[in-house]
């Protein structure tokens, strides 16, 4: 089995509403992030280059699936009532309007589910075998399927 992993960091805004366990700073406000991701993808043998996959394929995936949509962006749960006033007032914010709160473990999560899809197009024999988010240089949520390894 091999494994590779690539790094990629963008910067971007959310506020966790409505959740009680939460910090009033986190819950009260908008507050931002320099996110660092971690995608480790995997291969039980390498291809006819020698490789999991080309790295320049999995950073246009990242690139195209995580950093044009979230970077420089402001992440929103859709019950928080920020939503509309920014819609309203500010409809030129770049503005993701997610259903979940929109914690370092929840963007784990949907960035491996989004990057899965992307990568089975390109390569059916790669795996994601988690994604990490960096929120702080100390606090950092991984996502991967199946048992704890």
């Amino acid at each position: 089995m091999y494994q590779i992993e690539t790094t990629i960091s963008f910067e971007a805004a959310h506020r966790l509403y409505g959740i009680d366990t939460y910090s009033k700073e986190c819950s009260d406000s908008v507050h931002g992030h320099s996110y660092k991701v971690t995608v480790y993808l995997s291969r039980s043998e390498t291809t006819t280059s020698g490789m999991v996959i080309d790295f320049k394929y999995v950073k246009k995936i990242i690139k195209e699936t995580i950093e044009n949509k979230y970077d420089h962006s402001l992440i929103l749960r859709d019950i928080d009532p920020l939503v509309s006033a920014i819609q309203t007032l500010a409809p030129e914010q770049k503005l993701n309007v997610v259903s979940d709160s929109p914690t370092a473990e929840w963007m784990a999560r949907t960035f491996y589910y989004e990057l899965f899809q992307e990568v089975k197009k390109i390569d059916e024999w790669v795996d994601i075998v988690m994604v990490s988010v960096q929120e702080t240089e100390n606090n950092i949520a991984t996502y991967f399927e199946g048992e704890y390894r």
